[in-house]
């Protein structure tokens, strides 16, 4: 979730809790609290802080701009120490944004990454006022992602034009985002060291730093090898660069210019539905379930740590699985043969 598109209340972005002067006494020396929240110890701490999402905890950098993102909105909030903040003052500021309208999505992120922050805090003995076990978690309703069906998305790919070399590339592109099920940020980071033809792999670098094998089909391998001499050679500029996906300028592609380029192609095909990268992820996992591929397996290859964050992809199509347990059933196909 990318925060910084969010509009925050005016009241959040009154002043900058970094502008604040460092607290002395008159002899100019700190006062008794020596971590009292300077500019410096605020830039210093959360620098830090940072650091520690990035390299202990493997977070992608999406998420930990989000996580400071949400930190220095809360701390521009309230105009006292950081350290001295306490229990109430979050579950006051997770109230104001309530009656301010923000979703409880994000009101729960914003909890989250507070969280984050002063356990952070305390691991590294700064001596702080919080207890979040007394702050209620914020509940909602998660919205299931966009899929497509499975002949909607044949039909998609079937048809696409092939007629240029944008048309290849962006054809291309499509359909590695569905065969393997890969996130938008894992596609940009391609190369050709990533593909091992003959046995048919594609090693992707997920997030954390985690790596995992995904298969490729024949089908999958003949394309990317026909993008290669038929579309790429008209987008590159540094032969040394291996970057499979290159933009117009013949460089790798930012997640917002890979998503405008698709959403562009897709436009231009006559497709308004809201069809985005990840919708073809979903997509890929739904399919892969309901073809009866166990949970565990698409855990693996979406490159989820946990089996909760996969179990969604059972709760997408109802449907579905009441059909296929009306016409599998040992009970059902009894009775509905009598």
């Amino acid at each position: 979730m990318k925060s910084n598109n969010e509009k925050p209340p005016s009241f959040i972005m009154k002043s900058s809790l970094v502008e604040c002067e460092e607290s002395k006494d008159s002899t100019g020396d700190n006062k008794d609290n020596k971590y009292l929240t300077s500019a410096k110890w605020v830039k210093d701490t959360l620098r830090m802080y940072k650091l520690s999402l990035l390299s202990e905890d493997g977070f992608s950098i999406n998420t930990i701009n989000s996580y400071i993102y949400d930190i220095n909105l809360f701390f521009e909030y309230f105009q006292k120490d950081i350290l001295e903040i306490t229990t109430d003052d979050i579950i006051k500021y997770l109230s104001e944004l309530n009656k301010f309208g923000i979703a409880p999505s994000s009101r729960s992120r914003k909890r989250s990454s507070l969280l984050s922050f002063y356990k952070y805090l305390e691991n590294h003995d700064y001596s702080q006022k919080v207890d979040f076990e007394k702050i209620p978690t914020i509940k909602y309703d998660y919205q299931f992602p966009d899929v497509l069906s499975t002949d909607e998305m044949i039909n998609l790919l079937d048809n696409f034009p092939m007629d240029s070399p944008q048309d290849i590339r962006t054809k291309t592109i499509l359909e590695t985002l569905y065969s393997t099920g890969i996130r938008i940020s894992e596609l940009i980071n391609l190369n050709f060291h990533s593909i091992y033809y003959e046995e048919k792999l594609m090693l992707i670098k997920g997030k954390g730093n985690k790596h995992r094998f995904l298969p490729l089909s024949d089908y999958m391998i003949e394309l990317l090898e026909y993008y290669t001499q038929k579309s790429r050679i008209f987008f590159v500029k540094n032969k040394s660069d291996d970057t499979i996906f290159l933009n117009k300028f013949g460089k790798k592609f930012s997640r917002m210019g890979m998503w405008k380029s698709i959403h562009v192609a897709l436009l231009q095909q006559g497709i308004y539905t809201k069809v985005t990268p990840h919708t073809f992820r979903h997509s890929f996992a739904t399919h892969l379930l309901e073809g009866g591929v166990n949970l565990r397996i698409i855990q693996e290859l979406l490159g989820h740590t946990s089996i909760n964050t996969t179990q969604i992809y059972t709760h997408m199509d109802w449907k579905y699985i009441l059909d296929e347990h009306v016409r599998c059933h040992p009970r059902n196909v009894v009775h509905s043969s009598q």
